[in-house]
C-alpha cells in the first residue's frame, strides 16, 4: 500500500509509524504526506470521532494542545504530522516533569468543560469487548465528557510551540472520562469516583488492566 484517498484528498508515501500498517489494537496507522506536508493517518473506532477531533482542532482553546485535522470520513482521521520528542522520550526528573503535570491536568479539565452533545466511542464497552465480557456495570450517573482516554508520557510531545497531543485513536466524549487521571502519569486525586461506588471504579480498572495486558 502507497496511497489511500480520502474523500478527495490523496495521501500518498504511505509508511507504517511502527514496525506495520496496523498498531496495537489491530487499527491502521501510517504516516505520509498531502501534498507536500507531512501527516498522520488513522483508522477510528467509532465513525462520530471524526466529527469531534474536527471541533477540537477548530475550538478556541483546544486547538492548541491538539494537531490540526486536515480531512477525515468515516474511517479514516488525517491531521498534521507533529516533530519533537515525547516526554518519555525526553526522561525528565520529577522537578522538570512537575510543570508538565499542572498544564496537563489544565487540559483534561478544559475537554472535561466543554459542551458536545453526542456520544462518541463508548470506552468502557470497547475494553469490555476486547476481553470478550459484557458491560454490566450501570454508569447512568456519570455525566458524558469529552476525554483523551490515553495522556500517557508517549502521548505527549513537547514542540517548539509547546506541549502537542498525539495519538488520538481513543479520542471521545463518554462516561471513559473518569479514568483519564488514572490512565495518565498524573497522580490520582480520587475526585472522578464521586460519580459512582469505589468499588465499581476499582473492579472496572481490574478490566482496564485486563485488557491492557491483552494488547
Amino acid at each position: 500500500m502507497s496511497e489511500l484517498k480520502i474523500k478527495n484528498f490523496i495521501i500518498k508515501d504511505l509508511k507504517p509509524i511502527r514496525k506495520n500498517f496496523k498498531n496495537k489494537n489491530n487499527k491502521f496507522s501510517a504516516q505520509g504526506y498531502l501534498d507536500t506536508k507531512k501527516v498522520k493517518i488513522y483508522e477510528i473506532f467509532d465513525f462520530k470521532q471524526g466529527n469531534l477531533r474536527e471541533f477540537i482542532s477548530n475550538h478556541k482553546q483546544l486547538s492548541n494542545f491538539f494537531p490540526k485535522v486536515l480531512v477525515f470520513n468515516e474511517r479514516f482521521i488525517v491531521e498534521e504530522w507533529v516533530d519533537g520528542k515525547t516526554l518519555k522520550e525526553l526522561n525528565f526528573t520529577k522537578s522538570k516533569i512537575f510543570p508538565y503535570e499542572k498544564n496537563i491536568r489544565k487540559i483534561i479539565e478544559l475537554m472535561w468543560s466543554i459542551k458536545y452533545n453526542q456520544i462518541v466511542f463508548d470506552y468502557f464497552g470497547y475494553i469490555h469487548k476486547r476481553i470478550n465480557m459484557n458491560n454490566n456495570f450501570n454508569l447512568e450517573s456519570i455525566p458524558i465528557r469529552v476525554n483523551h482516554n490515553d495522556l500517557t508520557l508517549d502521548n505527549i510531545i513537547l514542540t517548539s510551540k509547546g506541549l502537542k497531543i498525539v495519538d488520538n485513536e481513543f479520542l471521545g466524549c463518554s462516561t471513559g472520562w473518569i479514568f483519564n487521571i488514572i490512565n495518565s502519569f498524573l497522580k490520582e486525586d480520587m475526585k472522578n469516583q464521586y460519580f459512582i461506588p469505589i468499588k465499581t471504579f476499582a473492579e472496572l480498572w481490574e478490566i482496564r488492566k485486563k485488557w491492557s495486558s491483552w494488547v
